[in-house]
């Protein structure tokens, strides 16, 4: 069958294919697409809300605008993960936001080891940037030997089975670079999510505390420090998903991101690990009561204890 036997609506499928099929998407100018929906006006009129639909996330694709979909369209629930990969759309550079939020959900264990990654173009959609972006932060990951790409059907972008850990060198070298301080990211999350537990106290859904919970329950049977670590994130996300303000996931996602690597480094005990899960536990106890005062001094509490860890540490 040739192009010119197919009917417009084929014609604007086919060209929308190759839209999303081109390796150089990123640089398909929009006046194109314009042209396209021109000369198959007769078309878009027919099968308007379809046509429409399909060219609406290649534009934002194009233009690097995450395209939002109700849960009514979408079947896979969100992960952990995707709190920090969506955050904020990168505006400074692209590549280097890319790079460090799809690191630092491996290293925080957002991603197992073995676990494959969503695909270049849903990544592109949750984070707001191109495919190429997400392809070259991609190829750099594999070459440092945290993910590990695999062809044929079954294939696809994975963890890799044993991700580098930094050394606490590489940690300071880190902080330097970025001209962030210890104590500045510290001081940032005591004050942001101390706010945080307070405003879940007097938000959070029973379902939601619930949840909570559970976790804490989880975290009492746990006793390698890599699982905790991922129990103990999660626990954080679920408490400012709890506020019901759709920002405060990710700022705290964010929050983690640059303590992953520090925390990685850490010596663990289990005194510790008991010591954290009974702050977690009265936490979630004040939440329950709806005692945003109290919230807010325990998570300041456990903030602190932290802190003061860290900071030894370094």
């Amino acid at each position: 069958m040739t192009t010119s036997s197919l009917s417009p609506l084929d014609r604007v499928k086919m060209a929308l294919a190759a839209i999303a099929e081109s390796q150089a998407a990123s640089n398909i100018r929009l006046d194109r697409i314009e042209r396209l929906i021109e000369s198959n006006a007769r078309a878009i009129a027919a099968h308007g809300e379809e046509v429409r639909t399909s060219l609406a996330d290649r534009v934002n694709i194009v233009e690097g605008v995450a395209v939002q979909r109700s849960p009514a369209q979408t079947a896979r629930p969100a992960r952990p993960a995707e709190a920090l990969l969506r955050g904020s759309k990168p505006t400074i550079n692209p590549f280097e936001v890319t790079l460090e939020r799809l690191g630092a959900a491996i290293k925080m264990g957002l991603y197992d080891p073995g676990d494959q990654l969503p695909s270049e173009r849903d990544m592109a959609q949750m984070m707001g940037i191109s495919r190429t972006t997400v392809r070259e932060a991609i190829g750099l990951l594999v070459a440092q030997g945290v993910l590990v790409v695999k062809r044929g059907r079954a294939g696809g972008t994975f963890v890799s089975n044993q991700p580098p850990l930094p050394t606490v060198l590489e940690v300071r070298q880190k902080l330097t670079a970025t001209g962030a301080t210890l104590a500045e990211i510290l001081d940032h999350r005591l004050i942001v999510e101390a706010g945080i537990a307070e405003l879940a106290a007097q938000r959070a859904e029973e379902a939601q505390v619930d949840e909570l919970q559970d976790l804490v329950n989880r975290m009492r049977q746990i006793d390698v420090f890599s699982e905790y670590r991922k129990l103990d994130i999660w626990f954080h996300l679920l408490v400012a998903k709890a506020t019901q303000t759709n920002r405060l996931p990710a700022l705290v996602a964010d929050i983690h991101a640059e303590l992953t690597d520090l925390l990685q480094t850490a010596p663990y005990s289990k005194a510790q690990r008991i010591h954290s899960t009974q702050q977690h536990q009265d936490i979630v106890d004040a939440i329950r009561q709806h005692n945003g005062d109290r919230a807010r001094q325990l998570m300041q509490e456990h903030i602190l204890a932290t802190t003061s860890f860290l900071k030894g540490l370094l």
